[in-house]
């Protein structure tokens, strides 16, 4: 799961800024496509990092953290797919700023994410006692 945490942090899409949502409907269809996916998958992850930091058992944990690991996973994979459609947009936009603001846009998008399951790493390292 680190591994996804430190291409965004590596630099796929760069230093996050403010988001700017309108500039995706600057980007082709199937990149709007991709960002909304990446970006609702956030949102499952921060629903289903919720359920997982209410958790007070291992038991509880065994209940909630395989959708957890799952949503991350199918995350990973979508960010993937849209930074391979950013470059594409990078490559046919002829816009540098609207560019930016889209490569923003997701960066924020992606540190959401991020932030979520770092909850969720931290409340398991809690419950099952061990050190980062």
């Amino acid at each position: 799961m680190a591994e996804a945490e430190g291409n965004a942090e590596a630099g796929k899409f760069g230093k996050a800024a403010d988001e700017s949502p309108d500039i995706v409907n600057k980007a082709p269809d199937e990149t709007q496509q991709k960002y909304r996916s990446v970006s609702s998958k956030g949102d499952s992850l921060k629903l289903v990092g919720a359920e997982v930091l209410k958790s007070s058992s291992k038991d509880d944990l065994k209940s909630c953290l395989p959708r957890a690991i799952v949503v991350k996973k199918n995350l990973k994979n979508d960010v993937a797919i849209l930074f391979a459609s950013y470059k594409e947009f990078e490559k046919t936009h002829n816009n540098p700023e609207e560019i930016k603001e889209f490569k923003l846009a997701c960066n924020n998008m992606i540190r959401a994410a991020q932030k979520s399951h770092t909850e969720i790493k931290d409340k398991v390292y809690t419950i099952y006692e061990k050190k980062k």
